[in-house]
């Protein structure tokens, strides 16, 4: 019965805007487990870390939380945090560690789970610092020791740790896939509808601008699309700042870089308008271990380009478009004008964007991982 699990969550790895998809889908997956009726607890050091929409819900839901030692300084101190934490456990109710590191035990060890996003490093490590994967190397071995389950959040990360690391720490893996809450994202009556309803239609992408992501294919295929098209415009959700306008305006021509828009972080209810509005939503990342944006921009009947790399093609259950080379300027930009051009895109996706949604209802996906901890 998942009632009767008791699971703590330490969320010291939560630094708002600061770690992305992460952090929403912790944020979803303990309203999953709320409502799954697990006697949760959140354990956290500095509420502020938190987004104001998370800290709102956990006073409404009155779900049980702990605070604990607060390390001042970088994102890093979260890795003291838990360890504080860890030492401090009183009990044998299940801790899910829900980034990739588990503290030392001291004495007795006690139930333990970890979430492993993804081991990219092992795939792109150009796209990573000699110390980073020397660091990993090192410690995610321990993990897989150290933890007695470990939840991945897609069949592909489990066949990348199969390749990397072998069936002995394989066998310790489940595929969970990310929660996502479509409440979160209102009924499209934000303030930024008003904004857009009355503006060109519009390309949406959500991500920050990491070399992985591929931002600059997808700001060179805009420049061909735009000589096609002198309405559409481009809108980027992430991290706003002068290093990320200055990007956008060395790859791109100063006429087209005008037809750009670069919105930083938005609250949940204005994504969701920015979604729902958008002609079109484009993902052009090398990589994802899942990729939450394509998720929700589907299961909100958005039409979506997507790369057609394993991960996209899974958790989208191929109901997206799919671009093959996700390198070729050429053909995201001829996907698309494709798109832009068909009238019945729009509906056809929202036809199928019930099954999305009800493959990542995040009570769900709690279900499915308290099943492992019972």
């Amino acid at each position: 019965m998942t009632n009767q699990v008791q699971i703590s969550i330490p969320f010291h790895t939560i630094h708002h805007q600061q770690i992305g998809g992460t952090e929403s889908s912790l944020y979803n997956l303990a309203k999953g487990l709320h409502q799954a009726s697990a006697r949760l607890t959140l354990a956290y050091s500095d509420e502020r870390r938190l987004a104001p929409e998370f800290r709102a819900w956990i006073q409404t839901s009155r779900v049980a939380t702990q605070m604990t030692c607060r390390i001042p300084g970088p994102k890093s101190g979260r890795f003291l945090e838990e360890s504080i934490f860890e030492l401090r456990r009183a009990d044998d109710s299940w801790v899910l560690y829900p980034n990739y590191f588990v503290p030392p035990a001291w004495g007795r060890r006690k139930p333990t789970a970890v979430l492993l996003h993804d081991i990219q490093y092992k795939l792109l490590p150009e796209y990573h610092s000699d110390r980073r994967k020397k660091w990993l190397d090192y410690y995610l071995p321990r993990m897989f020791k150290r933890a007695d389950v470990v939840f991945l959040i897609s069949e592909f990360e489990r066949q990348q740790v199969l390749e990397f690391f072998g069936d002995e720490f394989g066998r310790k893996c489940r595929v969970i896939y990310n929660a996502i809450d479509f409440e979160r994202f209102g009924d499209g009556s934000a303030t930024a509808g008003a904004v857009v309803a009355a503006e060109a239609p519009y390309i949406l992408t959500v991500c920050h601008q990491f070399p992985h992501k591929n931002v600059v294919t997808l700001l060179r295929a805009f420049e061909l699309v735009a000589k096609s098209d002198p309405r559409v415009q481009l809108y980027l959700v992430g991290k706003q700042s002068e290093e990320n306008k200055q990007f956008v305006t060395r790859s791109l021509s100063e006429q087209t870089a005008k037809r750009v828009r670069l919105l930083g972080y938005v609250s949940d209810a204005e994504l969701g308008t920015y979604y729902r509005n958008a002609a079109l939503f484009a993902l052009p990342s090398l990589y994802e271990g899942f990729g939450m944006p394509a998720i929700e921009a589907l299961g909100l009947g958005v039409p979506t380009l997507l790369s057609g790399i394993a991960s996209l093609k899974e958790i989208t259950l191929g109901e997206a478009h799919y671009i093959t080379d996700p390198t070729s300027v050429d053909m995201w930009a001829s996907g698309m004008l494709d798109l832009l051009a068909d009238p019945l895109s729009r509906a056809h996706t929202l036809q199928r964007s019930h099954k999305i949604r009800a493959l990542y209802e995040p009570r769900k996906v709690a279900g499915n991982l308290l099943t492992h901890l019972t």
